[in-house]
């Protein structure tokens, strides 16, 4: 089956596109996409996850349906492979051992892999079986780490246990030491007390992880040069409860970007800018694994870099502090000009712009950094601040403030609008030159 096919059913399940008399940039059609993206069915969203390849056939569907051209050929999906590991799903013994008796589970049915750093084979073992409802569960079991079988009781309904299902791919390698695994197993199944069992699993099998990024255009008759706007559609996916909560729905990071970004490129359809340079708009897998889809973006780029005039890259919009409403902020502001082109646009639609402790650390930290390293002028925008939320189950839909974020994404627009037809580029000043090392 194409992309083609596949996103038009796609869309056929998911949440529409706004209709055609209303606007992409409004708070409640930011609501309505951001809610999909963040939500517990797509279980964070980790590099690799189901939940990623459905965010990534959702903004396929509703490119598509913006008319926004595929960006990679014929193609919406920029692919790449990155080294990693598959965790058996067959080959794995487990048996009860107590009182002179065996009891086998089954795998799959009654216990899960987790966690796996290598093979590991043990005849009644004891095995650590912490408390998952205890208070401060969470913080011990970070700390957890040995040479005993972890056992974490779960029902079957739970985060956890769906995303273990089947043969799961990390990125990564397979590495000859570390702790012994960490299983699943259906709340149930074990007597009370300790434990101990006769266990047997094959080590994780190295191979390619296919991961991919999703690429969007409008095209200018006649133009070479390139606005690329981007963000990271990926987040940490599943963990240790906190509270009750697994699932790290990163409705801020990146969330917020995400939706910002496919609003734009809807707006943009439906009201192209004037004669100028074209327009991309991108969506980054593996940010959260070290900036990797963004990487290989850059190694592989469907258009030039030399022929980018600026990428626009997105973070953390939707949660501004007490006294940050309609207020952004630009990382390694003081490296170009890009952050004085900036300003004027964001302020016809009453956003300002402000200097943020860490925006020039935080420069190195996101997708602009692999475009910045190469000579692109590549910054990334943000309109919040690292919240207590930050990479927790918390950080969640219901904390977004869309009317916030909503003006932040039409003060991007009217960047983005600059940036088409403004007929010089912006450039690195000699402070970023130096820290980027360019010529």
């Amino acid at each position: 089956m194409t992309w083609r096919n596949l996103s038009l059913l796609v869309l056929l399940s998911l949440p529409a596109p706004a209709p055609a008399q209303e606007d992409p940039l409004a708070a409640a059609q930011l609501r309505t996409t951001l809610t999909f993206l963040a939500s517990d069915e797509l279980a964070g969203r980790d590099s690799p996850s189901r939940g990623l390849r459905e965010a990534r056939d959702y903004l396929i569907a509703r490119l598509q349906a913006a008319k926004v051209a595929p960006g990679v050929g014929e193609s919406y999906v920029h692919e790449y492979e990155l080294p990693g590991v598959t965790l058996p799903h067959e080959g794995v013994t487990c048996a009860l051992v107590g009182d002179g008796e065996k009891r086998a589970l089954t795998f799959g049915e009654d216990v899960r892999i987790w966690r796996l750093d290598a093979a590991f084979q043990g005849e009644a073992v004891e095995v650590l079986r912490p408390d998952m409802d205890a208070p401060g569960a969470d913080r011990l079991l970070r700390r957890l780490r040995g040479n005993k079988p972890v056992i974490l009781e779960v029902e079957t309904d739970s985060p956890l246990w769906r995303a273990t299902e089947g043969a799961q791919q990390k990125l990564g390698s397979t590495r000859g030491g570390g702790s012994a695994p960490w299983l699943l197993v259906r709340k149930g199944v074990l007597p009370a007390g300790d434990l101990k069992m006769d266990l047997s699993v094959p080590a994780p099998t190295a191979g390619p992880v296919q991961l991919w990024n999703v690429v969007g255009v409008l095209r200018q008759p006649e133009a070479k040069e390139w606005v690329v706007f981007s963000a990271h559609y990926d987040h940490i996916g599943i963990g240790i409860a906190r509270n009750g909560d697994s699932i790290n729905n990163g409705a801020d990071d990146d969330g917020t970007g995400t939706t910002t970004v496919l609003a734009l490129a809807e707006a943009f359809a439906r009201a192209p800018a004037a004669a100028g340079r074209n327009l991309a708009f991108v969506f980054f897998s593996a940010e959260e694994k070290g900036l990797r889809g963004s990487r290989a973006f850059v190694a592989a780029p469907p258009f030039p870099l030399a022929d980018i005039a600026a990428v626009v890259n997105l973070e953390m919009l939707g949660r501004p502090p007490e006294d940050g409403a309609r207020k952004a902020w630009i990382t390694g502001h003081d490296l170009s000009d890009f952050a004085t082109r900036a300003q004027p646009a964001l302020a016809r639609a009453g956003v300002e712009l402000i200097e943020f402790a860490m925006a020039a650390n935080l420069f190195s930290a996101s997708d602009n950094l692999p475009f910045a390293q190469e000579g692109v002028v590549a910054h990334s925008i943000s309109a919040g601040s690292l919240h207590a939320d930050y990479h927790q189950p918390s950080d969640e839909v219901s904390r977004i403030d869309f009317e916030h974020m909503s003006a932040v994404a039409r003060g991007v627009f009217e960047f983005g609008k600059d940036l088409a037809t403004a007929k010089e580029r912006p450039a690195f000043n000699d402070k970023g030159k130096a820290r980027l090392r360019l010529r």
